[in-house]
C-alpha cells in the first residue's frame, strides 16, 4: 500500500518522487493499445518529430478519448495530487511523450509552470505533474532527469521564442528554457537525477522544479 503522505513529503522536500510498480501489465498494456490507436489516427493533437514521420507527443488525451477520462479518475492518482494541493484538483493538461529510439529528439531544460502562468493564465504553482511510465526506461533513452530541490527558486526560465504556439511548445525548441549560466550553480550543489525504471512506475513531480531530457538512442 502506497504511504500518500511520504510521497507528498517527498514532492515538496526534492521536487519529485518516483512511486514503483503504481500500475499492473495489465493496465501498462491497455494503456499503450490506446496509444498505438491514436498514434494512427493523426488527430489534432498529434505532434510529430523533425523527420516527419515519427511521433513526438499526442496532446489533450483527457479531451478526445474516454479511456483517459477514466484512467485519470484513478483514486490512487487523485488521492496523491489532492493531498498534495490541500484541495480538489482537475486535469489541466494531458500528454503523451514518446522517445522513439534514434528518432525520439531531446527536451531543453525548462520549467513547466512558466508556460502555464503566461500561456492560461494561472497564477499560481499550485499543480503536480503526474507521469506513467509506458516502457522499460534506461539511461539509452534519454531518461527524464531533475535538478533536486530546483523548485525551491522560483521561476528560472527566460522567454527563448517570441509568439510561438503550443505546437512549438512540444518541440525540442521551447519558448522558454533555462539559460546555462543559471543551471550550472545548481547542477554543481544538487546534481542531476535521471529517472530510469519499469513500465508501469510513476514521477511525480513539481511544476517549477527544473527537467530535461537527451536523445533517445
Amino acid at each position: 500500500m502506497m504511504d500518500i503522505d511520504l510521497i507528498v513529503k517527498e514532492v515538496r522536500e526534492n521536487g519529485f518522487t518516483v512511486v514503483k510498480n503504481a500500475f499492473n501489465r495489465e493496465k501498462i498494456d491497455q494503456i499503450n493499445e490506446c496509444t498505438e490507436k491514436l498514434s494512427a489516427e493523426c488527430s489534432e493533437g498529434v505532434i510529430l518529430e523533425k523527420d516527419g514521420k515519427s511521433v513526438r507527443a499526442i496532446h489533450g488525451l483527457h479531451l478526445n478519448d474516454l479511456f483517459f477520462k477514466k484512467l485519470f479518475c484513478n483514486k490512487t492518482l487523485l488521492d496523491i495530487t489532492q493531498t498534495f494541493l490541500n484541495s480538489g484538483c482537475y486535469v489541466h493538461q494531458s500528454k503523451l511523450n514518446f522517445k522513439k529510439a534514434m528518432t525520439g529528439d531531446a527536451w531543453p531544460w525548462h520549467q513547466d509552470f512558466i508556460f502555464w502562468k503566461n500561456g492560461d493564465g494561472i497564477e499560481q504553482p499550485k499543480l503536480l505533474n503526474v507521469a506513467i511510465l509506458l516502457s522499460d526506461v534506461e539511461m539509452l533513452h534519454g531518461p527524464l532527469c531533475f535538478i533536486p530541490k530546483s523548485h525551491e527558486f522560483g521561476n528560472l526560465c527566460e522567454l527563448h521564442i517570441s509568439n510561438a504556439d503550443w505546437e512549438n511548445d512540444l518541440s525540442n525548441n521551447l519558448s522558454y528554457q533555462i539559460k546555462g549560466d543559471v543551471l550550472k550553480p545548481l547542477i554543481k550543489e544538487n546534481d542531476v537525477s535521471f529517472i530510469t525504471g519499469s513500465a508501469g512506475d510513476i514521477v511525480l513531480f513539481d511544476s517549477l522544479i527544473a527537467h530535461s531530457s537527451v536523445l533517445s538512442n
